[in-house]
C-alpha cells in the first residue's frame, strides 16, 4: 500500500513540475513578445542577452566545446577562444527571433536579414518542381525557416519532435509564422522510414520547399572524403527525398554577421544529372560541401556540436574504419 501511495505521490509531483515549467515558459514567452512591441531592437537585444547567456552556460558542459573543436578539419577550424566564447555565451541569443516570427516581415526586422544567392532559387521556377533545401547545424539554423517565410519563400523544415510537456506552447508559436496553411515544421520521426510516394507529393509537390539538415547522425549515411584530414559523414535523407520527388536540391545556410544581423546564403543547385533513381552520392556530397565551405570557412566559430560530430578523422586503415562507422551509424 505504501509503495502504491509513493508512486501516486511521485506521479502528482511530476505533473505539478511539468505544469510549473509550462507556466513559466508561457510567462517568459508573453513577456518577450510584449517587450518586442515596446522596445527598439538594440535595447531588446541588451535586455535579453543576460538570460540567453545564462542558458548557454547551463548547456556548455554538455556541448564540450574543446572536445568538439578538435574534431574540425584544418580548413574549417575556428580560433579556439572564439569558438569556446561563442559556445559559452553566444548561441541562444541569436535564436530568440522564433518568439516573434509573425513580425519578422516588418521593416525594422526584415532589414536585419539579407539574402545572398536568391537568384539560384528564382532560376528554378521554370521547372515548377519542388525544392529540397539542404543545410547544416551551423549559425542560428533554427530560425532560418522563419526568415525565409518572412521573405515570401514559404518553407517547411524537418526537425525532431519537441517535448510533450511544451506541446501547447510550441504549437501556438509555430502557428504564428505565416502562411497558416503551410506548416513550419515536419517531424523527422514521421519521415522515417522514407515516406510513400503519395505522401511525398504532398510535402514536395510543385512549388513546395522542404528544409532538411544533412549532418544528423541518424538514418542512411554517406561518407564523403572532402577534407584533407577528415571525412564528412552526410545524412542521405535530403538526397533521397529530392531524388524520389524529382525535386531540386539546393544548399542553404544562415550566419549571424553581427549582433542580430543575419545573412542567408543560397548556393548553386546540385546539377540535375547527379540526381535520379540512382543518385551520385559522392558527387552530390562534394557539391554540397563545396558550397557550404564558402560560408563555414568565413564563420567557423558558428559551427554547432552536431556538425562537428559529422567529421571523422582519416586513418591508415581508412576503408575498414569508414565502412564500420557507416554500418554503426545506420544501425544506430
Amino acid at each position: 500500500m505504501n509503495k502504491k501511495a509513493h508512486i501516486s505521490l511521485a506521479s502528482v509531483g511530476s505533473r505539478l513540475l511539468s505544469w510549473l515549467k509550462l507556466a513559466l515558459a508561457w510567462t517568459a514567452f508573453r513577456f518577450v513578445r510584449l517587450s518586442e512591441r515596446l522596445l527598439p531592437p538594440s535595447l531588446l537585444s541588451l535586455l535579453l542577452w543576460p538570460a540567453a547567456a545564462a542558458w548557454d552556460l547551463v548547456q556548455v558542459r554538455q556541448r564540450k566545446p574543446l572536445t568538439h573543436w578538435r574534431r574540425f578539419p584544418e580548413s574549417w577550424r575556428p580560433k579556439r577562444w572564439r569558438f569556446v566564447l561563442r559556445q559559452s555565451f553566444g548561441l541562444y541569443h541569436s535564436q530568440l527571433f522564433y518568439i516573434w516570427p509573425d513580425r519578422l516581415c516588418e521593416r525594422r526586422w526584415l532589414s536585419r536579414c539579407r539574402l545572398e544567392g536568391e537568384s539560384n532559387l528564382n532560376s528554378l521556377h521554370e521547372g515548377n518542381r519542388g525544392v529540397v533545401l539542404a543545410s547544416l547545424h551551423f549559425g542560428p539554423f533554427e530560425i532560418m525557416p522563419y526568415w525565409l517565410r518572412a521573405y515570401g519563400i514559404v518553407t517547411t523544415s524537418v526537425r525532431t519532435r519537441p517535448p510533450d510537456s511544451l506541446k501547447s506552447l510550441t504549437s501556438y508559436q509555430y502557428s504564428l509564422s505565416p502562411p497558416a496553411d503551410v506548416p513550419v515544421f515536419l517531424y523527422a520521426e514521421d519521415l522515417t522510414p522514407l515516406p510513400r510516394f503519395s505522401h511525398l507529393r504532398k510535402i514536395l509537390g510543385p512549388g513546395r520547399r522542404l528544409l532538411v539538415l544533412v549532418d544528423p547522425v541518424r538514418g542512411l549515411q554517406e561518407d564523403v572524403p572532402f577534407f584533407e584530414d577528415r571525412t564528412f559523414r552526410m545524412s542521405a535523407g535530403a538526397i533521397w527525398l529530392a531524388s524520389m520527388a524529382e525535386a531540386d536540391l539546393v544548399p542553404c545556410s544562415i550566419v549571424e554577421t553581427s549582433t542580430w544581423k543575419f545573412t542567408i546564403h543560397i548556393g548553386t543547385p546540385v546539377p540535375r544529372h547527379y540526381l535520379g533513381r540512382s543518385p551520385d552520392m559522392q558527387a552530390i556530397g562534394t557539391h554540397l560541401l563545396t558550397e557550404f565551405s564558402k560560408v563555414v570557412s568565413r564563420y567557423p566559430e558558428q559551427c554547432k556540436m552536431r556538425l562537428s560530430r559529422a567529421m571523422w578523422p582519416l586513418t591508415e586503415n581508412r576503408d575498414s574504419d569508414v565502412s564500420g562507422a557507416t554500418y554503426a551509424a545506420r544501425s544506430h
